[in-house]
């Protein structure tokens, strides 16, 4: 159920993003969700190979790119994302970093959300005293 939640929100983020940020293109609706289902592949695939890569780099630098980490990934799956569908097209690196921060931001909240509804759901249950 969280997949489909989260390919929803993604979904309507490269919706938002196509509409407002001027050189991220997508032919119809229906690419979004295509966007969307790929992108979140691509992340699945490589996504841990791009964090190995730069685990020695964010060790290096004391742990600072740990906080840039997630919108760094999301940058190359984009990227990756836009060679792939010929339907979906960024027209330059400006765009993609900026894509790439709406999106972070978009699963950033996602995950905030999740994390929410689970630490209130997962509460034990009052102890009755007879």
């Amino acid at each position: 159920m969280l997949t489909i939640l989260h390919l929803v929100a993604l979904t309507v983020t490269v919706l938002v993003l196509a509409r407002t940020l001027p050189g991220f293109h997508i032919r119809t609706p229906g690419t979004a969700v295509l966007v969307a289902v790929v992108f979140s592949l691509l992340n699945w695939a490589c996504g841990w190979f791009i964090k190995v890569l730069l685990f020695l780099p964010a060790i290096l630098t004391l742990g600072l790119l740990f906080l840039v980490l997630p919108f760094i990934v999301n940058a190359v799956v984009l990227w990756l994302t836009d060679k792939v569908l010929r339907a979906f097209e960024i027209d330059s690196w400006g765009t993609l970093w900026l894509a790439a921060a709406g999106i972070t931001v978009v699963n950033f909240l996602f995950h905030l959300a999740v994390r929410a509804h689970y630490a209130q759901s997962w509460q034990p249950n009052a102890i009755l005293h007879v």
